[in-house]
């Protein structure tokens, strides 16, 4: 038994649906043509007589057997589905057959529902690719009506698979010649050309390959003719998968590098082969242009021209070779990535979005207010002075929204690079290799060129940095007004607030004076907020300094009833009992504490009265106090 025969039989032994179970119990329908009003999708077209319908006739069914289709398609494409997909018509006997089986029988009633002139181009257009599809797999593998389940029938006698077939178990069993070399390279064309048509039907190109009988055949043919070519050729798989392996990768590096793939070159210093010599006759320069990342096309003809290859379908699940198409993969993901970020919410939000924008009335989109700075036209106006008026004017609102656009878009689209020179920096910037050249239109369009330009060469910084570093700045300002001392207040402030409370200070100019940094960059509402904000500091200013003038160890006098108590290196106690004669009082932030209930960590509570002495021997809010100070129980009275 040659290596196509025990291929076979093993395929035969182990495929899990045939093509006959496909196509069950329609054979014999096939040969009458005039059953085909009798039941199915035509049964319901009346046809006077069912051995001559006329062309009305045939149009109404075949319109009847067009929408059957579409309807069991569901969505799908057509040149998606296989043989071994469940979908299934009923034919003029009233069986269930495989959409492909039905456009054969119903051929004649389809193209005559192509004619009628209300129907779409689309139906036309769908008709002819089916028709072409069934015409296009018996021309190579015989009627489609063959029952398959019997290996002796199918291929069909006569057909180009048969014949194939044939040769492999005779005289193709070994190639002994050029000559028949030669005849096996062109049936090998014959029969790759048919698989890449039309092979994914049969599911030739399913993963874990076709589970039918006919789509089963077709592959091992096609295997078992490389294998007794490759056997001709001296050439062992593993050698074989190592050539492809090195040319491919060769061909990759130099993409990668968008530098020409020369096919004379060699496909490794120890190999006397060129990558030419790997890829075969088949292939030449003109199959290979010089790689453009940005271009979608380029890269799926390269990632074609692999799966193209002979030997492709018995390396393909070799790590190396799913690496180096994962690797090309993720250039097309690259590039559209970069097309969808102009499709983004913060590119939308900076082309569309209107902000208020500080001193006027009117609203504007940052792209707008970014390039009105642009388009200012002031003499000597640099691409610094752009960004710093930038920076000087924006609000919070826009630079959210600016920020955003920068991480989102920016970035995926353009990279803002510098490299030391001596002292200073160069620009090293440049957009992404797979940004198209209408992606960088776009971006030149919609983002000033001040933001992405070195406008700083000692430190490197681009317009962008300068409008960032300012925009950080102006936020932790706001902070240090607003949160940084919220819980300040003029009687718990301390010593130890005081970097707090000289933030605030420097904050406070910056934000609410015409000549601070900040000022132009609140909104209406900020600036309430800073001018609340400035009453408040100003408060805890003379709190502070009172602090300060009472840095004495000891007690002293706070007013209205209240005191205060610093350590002996005058620094306020944080937290104390301080005895005075045999009275006790406790010390809070360096405060005394009065008219409150007070917890200790271990469990116990006490009362300071008014004057903040500890209460004793005596009831509060109806709780008893014994004689250490310690609330007993509300029966307890010592």
């Amino acid at each position: 038994m040659n290596k196509y025969s025990s291929k076979a039989v093993k395929t035969a032994a182990t495929v899990g649906m045939s093509l006959a179970m496909v196509l069950s119990n329609a054979a014999p329908v096939f040969a009458a043509e005039a059953g085909n009003y009798d039941a199915g999708v035509c049964k319901n077209v009346s046809v006077a007589d069912i051995a001559n319908p006329t062309a009305t006739e045939k149009e109404k069914c075949g319109q009847a057997v067009y929408q059957a289709i579409i309807d069991k398609l569901d969505g799908k494409k057509f040149d998606t589905i296989t043989l071994d997909d469940d979908l299934k018509v009923k034919n003029g006997a009233g069986d269930s057959v495989h959409i492909l089986v039905a456009i054969k029988e119903y051929d004649a009633e389809l193209t005559e529902a192509v004619k009628d002139l209300e129907w779409t181009s689309t139906v036309a257009t769908n008709v002819s690719k089916w028709q072409a599809a069934v015409a296009g797999i018996e021309a190579y593998i015989g009627d489609i009506k063959t029952d398959f389940d019997d290996d002796t029938k199918f291929p069909v006698a006569g057909s180009k698979l048969k014949v194939l077939i044939g040769k492999l178990d005779g005289e193709w069993s070994t190639i002994d010649s050029d000559a028949e070399y030669t005849a096996a390279k062109a049936s090998l064309k014959e029969i790759k050309d048919f698989k890449k048509d039309f092979g994914k039907y049969l599911g030739t190109e399913l993963e874990d390959g076709p589970v039918n009988t006919a789509g089963s055949v077709v592959l091992d043919a096609y295997n078992a003719l490389n294998d007794v070519i490759d056997t001709y050729l001296g050439t062992t798989d593993d050698t074989a998968l190592g050539e492809f392996v090195l040319a491919f990768d060769a061909i990759l590096q130099k993409d990668l590098k968008e530098e020409a793939v020369d096919l004379t070159a060699k496909i490794s210093k120890k190999s006397a082969k060129s990558i030419g010599d790997v890829l075969g006759s088949d292939y030449g320069a003109d199959d290979f242009p010089k790689m453009d990342l940005s271009k979608s096309t380029i890269i799926k003809n390269r990632m074609k021209s692999i799966k193209d290859h002979d030997s492709y379908d018995r390396f393909k699940d070799e790590d190396a070779v799913i690496n180096i198409l994962d690797t090309y993969e993720e250039l097309l993901d690259n590039i559209t990535t970069t097309k969808d970020v102009y499709k983004s919410d913060e590119y939308k939000d900076y082309t569309t979005k209107k902000v208020a924008v500080n001193g006027e009335t009117t609203k504007k989109t940052v792209k707008a207010f970014v390039s009105a700075i642009a388009a200012s036209g002031k003499a000597d106006y640099t691409e610094g002075d752009m960004s710093d008026d930038l920076a000087a004017t924006l609000n919070l609102d826009q630079w959210e929204i600016l920020k955003a656009v920068k991480e989102e878009v920016i970035d995926s689209v353009y990279s803002m690079e510098t490299k030391k020179v001596g002292k200073y920096y160069s620009d090293n910037s440049d957009f992404l290799s797979t940004v198209t050249s209408s992606q960088q239109t776009t971006f030149n369009n919609n983002f000033a060129s001040y933001l992405y330009t070195l406008v700083d060469k000692e430190e490197g910084k681009f317009g962008y940095d300068v409008v960032a570093e300012h925009m950080e700045a102006f936020e932790k300002a706001l902070a240090a007004v607003t949160t940084d001392i919220a819980k300040l207040t003029p009687a718990n402030i301390k010593v130890t607030d005081k970097k707090l409370l000289e933030a605030a200070e420097d904050a406070i100019y910056e934000l609410g004076n015409s000549k601070g940094d900040f000022y132009f960059n609140t909104t209406k509402d900020e600036e309430k907020t800073v001018r609340a904000a400035e009453t408040k500091i100003e408060n805890l200013r003379e709190a502070f300094d009172n602090l300060g003038t009472t840095n004495v160890a000891g007690w002293y006098d706070m007013g209205n009833g209240n005191w205060g108590y610093n350590n002996e290196d005058g620094t306020p106690a944080a937290y104390k009992w301080v005895a005075s004669g045999s009275d006790w009082y406790m010390i809070k932030d360096g405060k005394m504490l009065r008219n409150t209930w007070l917890a200790t960590d271990g469990g116990r509570w006490y009362y300071l009265d008014n004057a903040g002495k500890m209460v004793t021997n005596q009831s509060v809010d109806g709780c008893w106090i014994n004689s250490y100070g310690v609330y007993m129980s509300p029966s307890y009275n010592g």
